[in-house]
Parts: C-alpha cells; structure tokens; sequence
C-alpha cells in the first residue's frame, strides 16, 4: 500500500519552522522527522509504499504538503506532530481527522487511537477530535494528523528525546495503519 507520512514543520533559518521548543531545547521538527523516517523504514520493510513529504531538515510550506500528497496519491496521509500548549503540565497523546472529513478518515484515526493505548498504556489518551488543520483538510484522501506528546513539559521532553521512543511511536503508527488496513 501506498501511502504520505507527513514530518510536521522544519528547516532552518528565516524561512524555517521549528515547531514548539521543549524546555531544554528539543524541536518538534526534529522529533516528528525522526519518527516520519522510522515509520517509513517498518512500512518498506512490511512491503508497503510510503512517501514523505520531507525526508531531511527542510521548511515545505503547508500548501506544498498538500499539493504534493495529492499529486502522489496513496491511501491514507499521516502527519506526525508533537503537542504544545502554554501549561507545561499539559500532557497525552491525540489524533484528529478533518471537521467535514470522510468516515475513512475517522476510522483511520480510530485505529491508530486504539493501537496507541495497547502500546503505550500509562499515556494519557486524550483522544480522537476533529478539527481544520490545513493538512487534513485540503487532502484528497483519508487523513489524520497525530500529536504524540507535549514537548513543552518537563516531564515529557525527555520520553521524547529518547529515540528509542521515536522506534515505538513509528511501530505503532504502523500497526495503526494495518489495522485500519484490514478493518
């Protein structure tokens, strides 16, 4: 199967992006790159087709994201972000689909949701919610976009520092996917 897995913000300089900055310095770009290429790998390895839409520090605008996604067609686009929010208490995983998106997109972020909380039981699951993030709305095909932590707490910054994490993220982004898949 083919599909886009969309590393959320990056590159450098004027143009670029970070993302939120965790505490000590972590950027969002760099964690959501090194999960993006992982999940990758296990689909190339499973036998499937994955494209993304940065495979190195570089800033895509989110019309770029879009445009080429739906110029390369697949079955589903995932982008991979981590939460930010002004409370650095603030922690959880969730996913959201497109406010006026199709059911194969709610179903999609309900798979990936359910695989999530069998992997990763002591996260806080703060669940499947809709929303208009440009990514997931201007897409021509299931989407959803995944916050795996919030890099702004102290107490999760470092959980996403830890690459091996990134491996257990992309796993289960993965199994998500499959499951969805054969659902």
């Amino acid at each position: 199967m083919k599909f886009i897995i969309d590393a959320g913000h990056g590159g450098n300089g004027r143009n670029g992006d970070p993302g939120a900055i965790g505490p000590t310095g972590l950027k969002e770009k760099d964690v959501n790159l090194s999960i993006a290429t992982r999940l990758a790998s296990i689909a190339m390895m499973r036998g499937h087709f994955p494209v993304l839409t940065r495979m190195r520090d570089e800033f895509q605008s989110l019309k770029y994201r879009t445009d080429y996604a739906n110029r390369e067609g697949g079955r589903c686009f995932v982008s991979i972000h981590c939460n930010s929010f002004t409370s650095p208490t603030a922690h959880g995983f969730e996913v959201f689909s497109y406010r006026a998106g199709s059911q194969a997109s709610s179903d999609l972020a309900e798979c990936v949701l359910s695989v999530w909380r069998l992997s990763f039981p002591s996260h806080v699951i703060r669940g499947h919610k809709k929303s208009g993030f440009y990514v997931i709305a201007k897409t021509k095909m299931p989407a959803i976009l995944l916050e795996t932590a919030f890099i702004k707490n102290p107490a999760w910054e470092p959980w996403l520092r830890d690459e091996k994490n990134h491996q257990a993220m992309a796993e289960t982004i993965m199994a998500g996917i499959e499951a969805w898949i054969e659902s």
